[in-house]
């Protein structure tokens, strides 16, 4: 961020890993982000930059996550390590490193002047919308995560791959990649991942982690979402709404809700499937994905969100039901003008 705001600073390619390595390595105090309501690939990447920094000898390591880390990735080395707050009177870190977010405010309003006071910002991201923010930005739309591009930076360290360093960063390829069936799954995808069960990482332990340990609240979330799915255009186009108050009702919380908008797609004949939520503070969010023809990232975008062309997602202080209307609306332009396309 200090190279955003001064422009004195000359911006670092996106493949120089070298420079990002030469920062950690110099760095007496380093802070790492993720985003707000993580997910695997954001806590996977702040867990494996913690564990690569105290094993070239760094002590002085803070690692925030404003929304914490969700509880089926507490089995994640280091995970009660993750603050989601600081106190105001320690004195900010040299180096900060934002991992997985397309933007400063990706990790929470509170964290931003954490960031802005660090000496040298880094970013490390796989976000298409990443313009670069950062004095040292390396940003691969083409990786299928945060933690592919990680692995491969860390492999140019010559630092040993450790059992515990391949499991952070397998878990977020995995979670990704959705369990390997979305469209970033590409061979460089395998050949990771291969190499990170080769260092000790264990396939399904942590898929079993991740998808077999959800809490009885995520199951009557899941429910919910089905029961009250509706779709569009002979059922290309399916979406559920969840009010703040059905949390309540089911005693769920946020994290409770992951993985859901897959689920709703799970038919044949979908192309895009949106999951429509609320946060605590009453803004409206929103989480679309598309089976690869909608470009879900597009629609996002007119809405001030953004990720990928098929896995996006977005907030807005507008009404909920309000922007429901809205996103069908341009959920539908875009399939129908799909469809006139192949006419």
């Amino acid at each position: 961020m200090t190279a955003a705001d001064s422009g004195k600073r000359k911006k670092v390619p996106a493949t120089d890993f070298g420079s990002l390595l030469k920062a950690m390595k110099e760095a007496e105090s380093i802070s790492v982000f993720g985003h707000i309501n993580p997910d695997g690939d954001s806590i996977g990447a702040i867990l494996a930059l913690n564990i690569y920094l105290r094993n070239i000898g760094k002590t002085d390591i803070r690692l925030y996550s404003r929304d914490g880390s969700p509880g089926f990735l507490k089995f994640l080395p280091g995970s009660e390590l993750i603050r989601v707050t600081e106190n105001p009177e320690t004195p900010p870190a040299e180096l900060a490193v934002l991992v997985d977010c397309g933007g400063p405010r990706r990790a929470g309003e509170e964290m931003i002047p954490l960031i802005k006071a660090a000496k040298v910002c880094a970013v490390v991201d796989h976000h298409a919308t990443n313009g670069g923010f950062g004095d040292i930005d390396i940003i691969d739309p083409r990786a299928s995560s945060t933690c592919e591009i990680l692995t491969r930076i860390l492999e140019e360290s010559g630092e040993r791959m450790t059992p515990d360093l391949a499991t952070c960063l397998y878990t977020g390829i995995m979670f990704d990649t959705g369990r390997f069936i979305h469209s970033n799954t590409t061979p460089d995808v395998f050949r990771a991942c291969a190499d990170l069960i080769s260092a000790g990482a264990n396939p399904s332990k942590i898929a079993t982690s991740v998808y077999k340990h959800r809490s009885p609240a995520h199951l009557r979330m899941l429910g919910y979402a089905l029961n009250n799915m509706k779709t569009a255009e002979d059922g290309a186009i399916s979406w559920t709404v969840v009010e703040r108050s059905v949390y309540d009702q089911l005693g769920a919380v946020d994290e409770d809700t992951e993985g859901i908008v897959e689920q709703i797609g799970a038919y044949s004949g979908c192309e895009a499937h949106i999951f429509f939520s609320q946060s605590t503070d009453g803004r409206t969010r929103v989480s679309m994905r598309s089976t690869g023809r909608v470009n879900v990232g597009k629609i996002c975008e007119k809405f001030g969100g953004g990720g990928h062309d098929f896995a996006a997602g977005m907030r807005s202080k507008d009404p909920l039901n309000n922007i429901v209307e809205r996103v069908i609306t341009e959920t539908v332009k875009a399939l129908k003008k799909l469809k006139s396309q192949n006419q």
